[in-house]
């Protein structure tokens, strides 16, 4: 489908594209990328008056794939509240299932394609308001909503100007591995980080993620960041008080960085260092060598909080973000 000019709900499908890495994504090198079709559903909230538009949200799933919480938590609470939810899977068209056990089977930037090019059908919608479009992620996709609030991976899309209105991070994954490009632009929009406990979060270090925030904040960057004390990964899921994901990769113990250049044929980017080592890289093969000694495969990686209080409260804080941008 070309758009959704006709007014379309319900499922569908659009077009996006699978960047085989993140540096030819962002230097919008199209060598390697091929073109995915992508399954959606667009759910409205009940009793639109006519020529009313509403605002929307795109929900950017996370390793285990489209899972109960974008519909159980998600849609429901933001259809009451008056919010149209995309819900897009990235996972079923590439021939994947998860990535919890290898976050390889699909390349980043492919998720944060689908994303962008969520965005880019929704604004052709009659009733979407495209000036309030926000992007809601989790974990994997937690990585995703954070990414496109900058200029660097949402620009690859053409959106036709239009770029999300805000966005809501849960638990992301990418603290402790980060392409950063803060050194040349800043945010495009809000930002509100909602942390697992850093005592309990076994996918990421909480620690890193707030030195990390504190240094865009520093740099005029607008981004909240809340830690959920007693909260592990996934704490927004309902019905379970933690659950067990067998074989889950994590970054934990990585503490690394390189701020990505945009010049085709430029490597592997500036000031790429490894805080852990206390040592700059130069190359690709260094980099990736040092990503893989620091990850981990964490048997029986526990997610979840209390359903009752801390999912409530992270729905609670939301809202109001969502509400606070006018």
């Amino acid at each position: 489908m070309k758009d959704l000019s006709a007014g379309q709900t319900g499922r569908f499908e659009y077009e996006s594209i699978t960047p085989p890495n993140r540096h030819l994504y962002a230097r919008q090198l199209l060598a390697g990328t091929t073109v995915a079709t992508i399954p959606a559903e667009l759910l409205m909230p009940k009793s639109i008056p006519k020529d009313t538009k509403v605002p929307a949200v795109v929900l950017s799933h996370g390793s285990g794939g489209v899972e109960s919480n974008l519909y159980d938590v998600w849609a429901k609470e933001l259809n009451a509240a008056g919010y149209a939810v995309l819900i897009a899977d990235s996972y079923k068209p590439r021939g994947v299932v998860e990535t919890n056990s290898n976050q390889e089977l699909v390349p980043y930037p492919a998720h944060v394609a689908d994303t962008m090019n969520a965005l880019r059908m929704l604004v052709t919608h009659p009733q979407i308001d495209a000036a309030r479009i926000f992007n809601i992620g989790f974990s994997r996709g937690g990585s995703t909503a954070f990414d496109t609030a900058w200029p660097t991976w949402s620009d690859p899309v053409n959106t036709s100007t239009v770029k999300f209105a805000g966005h809501v991070v849960f638990y992301p994954g990418n603290c402790n591995i980060r392409y950063r490009s803060d050194d040349r632009e800043k945010t495009t929009a809000p930002i509100l980080v909602l942390l697992a406990d850093r005592e309990l979060e076994e996918a990421q270090d909480v620690a890193v993620c707030r030195r990390w925030y504190d240094e865009l904040i520093a740099k005029g960057n607008n981004i909240r960041y809340k830690e959920f004390k007693g909260a592990r990964h996934a704490f927004d899921t309902l019905n379970f008080t933690y659950r067990v994901n067998p074989r889950t990769t994590s970054a934990k113990n990585c503490d690394m960085e390189l701020y990505m250049t945009m010049k085709a044929g430029s490597g592997l980017g500036n000031n790429v260092y490894d805080f852990k080592k206390k040592r700059p890289m130069t190359t690709g093969a260094e980099f990736g060598l040092a990503v893989n000694e620091c990850q981990a495969m964490v048997p029986g990686s526990r997610g979840g909080g209390d359903a009752k209080a801390i999912q409530a409260e992270a729905v609670r804080d939301t809202m109001e973000f969502l509400k606070g941008i006018q």
